[in-house]
């Protein structure tokens, strides 16, 4: 797998005037991390993309979160995620392929 790499919601230029690419758990990590963190229904050409995580009007508990995170990673394979904690940042534990990484989303794609 290869995507382009994205950083506080922009395409990543490296110093050659290149677009930097991602591959292997990279970019699987990166998948997973978007699909959490982007609003459900957001994307123009996948509606189905995305999570209810920051469509939620007040701070959800841990658990809720996870459900969300979770139900929005159901379509990626050996993807899961762990909430450690809540508030203006979201801190996960997220396992993509038994590699564990800690994310945090902040609703700023």
């Amino acid at each position: 797998m290869r995507d382009t790499m994205i950083k506080n919601g922009d395409i990543v230029i490296g110093s050659s005037g290149n677009t930097v690419l991602l591959e292997g758990s990279d970019a699987k990590f990166q998948q997973a991390v978007l699909c959490i963190s982007a609003k459900l229904g957001g994307f123009v050409y996948d509606r189905d993309f995305g999570s209810k995580v920051l469509l939620q009007d007040k701070t959800l508990s841990a658990k809720q979160t996870e459900l969300l995170a979770n139900e929005s990673l159901a379509k990626m394979k050996n993807t899961y995620a762990s909430v450690k904690s809540v508030g203006r940042q979201i801190t996960i534990d997220l396992t993509v392929d038994d590699i564990t990484r800690e994310v945090q989303i902040n609703g700023n794609l």
